[in-house]
């Protein structure tokens, strides 16, 4: 489907350009967890650990990018980012909705950030976390197409109700003006008030 029917199957709402923006952050499909933290810790964006007395802890280069968000005060971003954490590290959990933008805007809005930082995780390291969704179909829409697309949505709408009241409006004369069964004549006389009748529209 193209841009502008996701937006709608989705239920997206705001101006064209917020649209696009959640929708340029989306992936195909959810992406699965257990091969997200293999991914993670293979490229060492997230290990666990054991710390001090055998309590869990967490390192990597998503850890480094959180300190880096706590230090610069971007408190959205680090609620974000906990959040994320928090639901994938959670055993109870088997999917990231990535397909969703309430849970791809701001993974996205970080690699736009902070990506390929001195310690931070790699641009090749967010986009293959995107490509375990199938990737992200619409990076690279538009406003102008978002809104092109919109427009030929409105005009097919407009097109097929026309459509229809022609069609409307053919079966209306035939069934008032028009019968098969009628001789010639009435036929003509039929066809003279059906004239009428357009002509009076």
């Amino acid at each position: 489907m193209n841009a502008y029917e996701k937006a709608a199957s989705l239920g997206l709402t705001g101006t064209d350009a917020e649209i696009v923006a959640q929708l340029q952050a989306v992936t195909v499909r959810p992406i699965n967890l257990t091969y997200l933290m293999e991914l993670l810790n293979f490229s060492g964006m997230l290990r666990k650990t054991d710390g001090q007395a055998g309590q869990e802890r967490w390192q990597g280069t998503l850890q480094n990018l959180k300190a880096a968000l706590v230090a610069m005060g971007l408190t959205d971003f680090v609620t974000s980012y906990e959040l994320w954490f928090s639901h994938v590290t959670n055993p109870r959990q088997v999917s990231w909705d990535t397909s969703q933008p309430q849970w791809a805007t701001a993974f996205l809005a970080m690699e736009s950030n902070f990506a390929g930082g001195d310690g931070m995780p790699s641009v090749a390291d967010f986009e293959a976390v995107a490509a375990l969704g199938g990737g992200r179909p619409y990076v690279g829409l538009t406003v102008e197409q978002f809104a092109a697309q919109r427009q030929a949505a409105v005009d097919a709408i407009a097109t097929q109700a026309a459509r229809d009241a022609q069609q409307s409006l053919v079966a209306s004369i035939q069934n008032e003006y028009i019968n098969p069964s009628q001789t010639l004549a009435e036929l003509i006389t039929g066809l003279q008030a059906a004239l009428v009748y357009l002509e009076s529209l």
